[in-house]
């Protein structure tokens, strides 16, 4: 049976002497995988079995047995909605080796289930003499709304610090469309082909791989192409009738932006080029990195005039429209990616990426410096 910080089921449990001005006045004794003490605050919801901690809800504090507690300052967020970019962030005093935050199923008193969206950290700034970690965590399309739990971990050497709350995915509602598809484009959709295969796996590596370095833009990103029709946007349910009597089904992970082939494609923010090179479905790609995990994808161009290595500006000229891959017409597809997850590309583009006026937020530190 689990209880709230179950000191009747736990006979390592020890009381500790209360920290001033905190709510933390719990320790436990931890023996899996390693000897560890664990300090809990008075929310917390756990069990231990096998000297191992299995956290449901709270604050815990993991340290080497006769070490020191630490508590960084985190930010959090209680909820979102299917494609937001959330921002959050942590600090200590003692450096930090690590910020991750994930969002689990959750079971009324069990520990969060699968992942349903992660994000690793990076050092973006300084504040009052520490550094900060700042995580973009991005909700996919497909979550459906419910209460989830949010996972936040901070590790500094071998300490760590832990925190589980509730996190709630509010709904949304998304277009739909049915789309005939032609004899070749059927085939081209639905053959086949170990290229293919391939191809999806060296994309999904390259969009699940954050560079550290990769600070480059802070502000807000822009629509590479302003003014004309959009033809799909994000998160539309695609049903695709095939030529040969079958259907096929989609979520759109980015917008379309339909334009005269040729149109010249502008790079959305500073950043550098991952990925430039044709694809089967995609055809002529681009991927820019601007942030570590944090990428801009622009698909179906006609040309390329990147390469893999080099660093743009923000309206830098990087390809032009087309409709090569599987297209029906010429458009460019722009996508923002979360170290994997798709999120609204217009929401992303509609606030700085990191918050310059932020009163406790001194980005002239790390930030300034890094991905020069």
């Amino acid at each position: 049976m689990m209880r709230r910080c179950a000191r009747a089921a736990l006979s390592a449990l020890l009381l500790l002497l209360a920290m001033p001005g905190s709510a933390f006045a719990d320790t436990l004794t931890l023996t899996n995988p390693v000897a560890a003490a664990c300090v809990t605050d008075d929310t917390a919801v756990f069990t231990v079995q096998d000297g191992a901690l299995h956290p449901v809800r709270g604050q815990f504090m993991i340290f080497p047995p006769g070490g020191a507690a630490f508590r960084p300052f985190v930010s959090n967020s209680t909820g979102g909605q299917p494609g937001q970019l959330l921002r959050m962030y942590a600090w200590s005093a003692e450096p930090l080796d690590s910020f991750t935050v994930e969002v689990g199923q959750a079971e009324p008193g069990k520990p969060a289930g699968p992942a349903v969206a992660r994000a690793r950290g990076f050092r973006c700034g300084s504040v009052k003499g520490m550094t900060v970690w700042m995580v973009l965590l991005g909700i996919p399309p497909w979550d459906a709304p419910g209460e989830y739990t949010l996972t936040l971990t901070a590790v500094a050497g071998q300490r760590s610090y832990l925190r589980l709350e509730p996190f709630t995915v509010d709904a949304r509602s998304f277009f739909s469309e049915r789309i005939p598809l032609s004899a070749s484009l059927t085939d081209l959709a639905t053959a086949e082909d170990a290229q293919k295969t391939r191809e999806s796996r060296i994309l999904a590596q390259v969009l699940g791989t954050p560079h550290a370095d990769a600070v480059f833009e802070t502000a807000t990103l822009v629509v590479p192409i302003k003014g004309t029709r959009r033809t799909s946007g994000y998160g539309d349910r695609r049903e695709y009738d095939y030529s040969n009597g079958t259907k096929g089904y989609s979520i759109h992970l980015g917008v379309d932006i339909a334009s005269l082939e040729g149109t010249p494609v502008p790079a959305s923010g500073r950043g550098r080029v991952v990925f430039a090179s044709p694809r089967i479905l995609t055809g002529s790609t681009i991927i820019i990195e601007h942030l570590p995990g944090l990428f801009t994808v622009y698909y179906h161009l006609s040309a390329i005039s990147v390469k893999v290595g080099d660093v743009v500006e923000k309206g830098q000229v990087i390809g032009a429209v087309g409709m090569t891959g599987f297209a029906t017409g010429p458009h460019l597809h722009w996508e923002v990616e979360a170290l994997g997850t798709p999120v609204d590309p217009d929401a992303a583009a509609s606030a700085a990426l990191l918050d310059k006026t932020d009163d406790f937020f001194d980005i002239n530190g790390a930030a300034s410096t890094e991905g020069r």
